[in-house]
């Protein structure tokens, strides 16, 4: 079986995270991506941690499932009148590019039934459009940061490329709505920015959870309570949620939290349902972890489920990994790299029974398919 775009053509003129993700999603979907690099290649080839050949991870993750051609120019723009850049642009259905970095208007002139996707840090129009950007500026702009960390601690920032990846599945969805569409509408530029992305998940956020009458909420008051990480039991941290519980009192007295009953802040512990998401659960903190230390997670557990609660364990990355739900469900695939070497990568994320998604290539040696293409005199190396 094929990917649901078997037989379209993507040319990829961009790198780091976004626009580099959104071609690896199109690239899983079957359709045949050809990322196009200067002579020093992608700056997330430079990314750590390394493989045992020196190839980035980030890297590889982020790219595969292309092919890599290397044209002589490192600024695209001086690249445009290559033949081997009009080539791939003449077959391609889909141009991902960074913001700045074509003539997109003369772009899609020439190729009218070509889909290009803008990638920018701020958004095409306004008077951010042209400053300097990137995933640190999207957060901090955007105010993604502003629920971490604690009040008068050091700053923290997200160390995922949040900003990036919605900015990708925002493009990806964007590209594909064009696709759909192109008979009827025939070619179109999608935008999508790092900011833009940040600010829509912001917004839904607000919406959707907000109650215009009273100020509460984990999606308000998340900007002066500090992480929620976790209840302390003996042997590992754990997550629960007790909305189901018909007698608080009776749960309590079995989790031998007697002296939480005497405490000034009982109502609140016995009226907070959620574990760590509710109105006071920062308040409360001390006494779940006073009574639950007293417990191993399974005899916590144990004895909350049978009170109609819910607990599910902290896990760390390798407890996740060998977890038999993930297992089951499929998350990780192997398949090898140039050397033969096998890699362990995360499947991608949608599940389609007729066109299934597939890892058919690793990511590409910078310039490695640069030699299936003609005119090598435009071509470095």
């Amino acid at each position: 079986m094929t990917g649901a775009l078997d037989g379209y053509r993507v040319v990829e003129f961009s790198e780091g995270t976004a626009g580099p993700m959104i071609g690896r999603m199109l690239g899983d979907a079957g359709a045949d991506v050809v990322k196009v690099e200067g002579p020093d290649g992608d700056r997330a080839r430079g990314w750590g941690p390394e493989e045992y050949d020196g190839t980035s991870i980030v890297f590889q993750v982020l790219n595969r499932n292309k092919r890599s051609v290397v044209v002589e120019q490192a600024i695209p723009n001086s690249a445009l009148g290559s033949h081997i850049v009009q080539r791939l642009l003449s077959e391609a259905d889909v141009l991902i590019v960074d913001n700045g970095q074509l003539d997109v208007g003369a772009v899609m002139a020439q190729h009218p039934r070509l889909v290009v996707c803008v990638v920018s840090s701020w958004g095409p129009n306004g008077p951010w459009s042209d400053l300097p950007g990137g995933e640190l500026p999207a957060q901090l702009s955007s105010e993604s940061t502003s629920s971490l960390g604690r009040i008068g601690e050091e700053p923290v920032r997200l160390g995922t490329e949040l900003a990036s990846m919605h900015a990708a599945a925002y493009g990806f969805q964007g590209v594909l709505a064009a696709l759909l569409a192109i008979d009827e509408m025939g070619a179109q530029r999608v935008d999508v920015s790092l900011f833009g992305s940040l600010m829509q998940m912001r917004t839904t956020m607000w919406a959707a959870l907000s109650n215009p009458d009273e100020w509460r909420g984990f999606h308000l008051d998340s900007y002066i309570k500090p992480p929620e990480h976790g209840y302390t039991a003996k042997d590992r941290l754990m997550y629960l949620t007790v909305g189901r519980v018909a007698d608080p009192d009776e749960m309590f007295r079995a989790l031998k939290m007697d002296f939480a009953m005497e405490d000034p802040r009982y109502e609140m512990l016995r009226n907070d349902r959620s574990g760590g998401m509710g109105d006071y659960s920062h308040l409360t903190h001390d006494l779940w972890d006073r009574g639950l230390s007293q417990f191993s997670y399974d005899e916590a557990k144990e004895i909350i489920e049978s009170h109609g609660g819910w607990v599910f364990p902290c896990l760390n990355f390798q407890e996740m990994i060998d977890d038999e739900h993930v297992r089951l469900m499929g998350l990780f695939i192997s398949y090898p790299d140039n050397d033969g070497k096998i890699v362990r990568d995360i499947r991608p994320p949608w599940i389609l029974s007729d066109t299934p998604a597939s890892v058919r290539r690793p990511a590409p040696r910078l310039g490695q398919h640069t030699d299936e293409y003609d005119h090598r005199d435009d071509i470095a190396g």
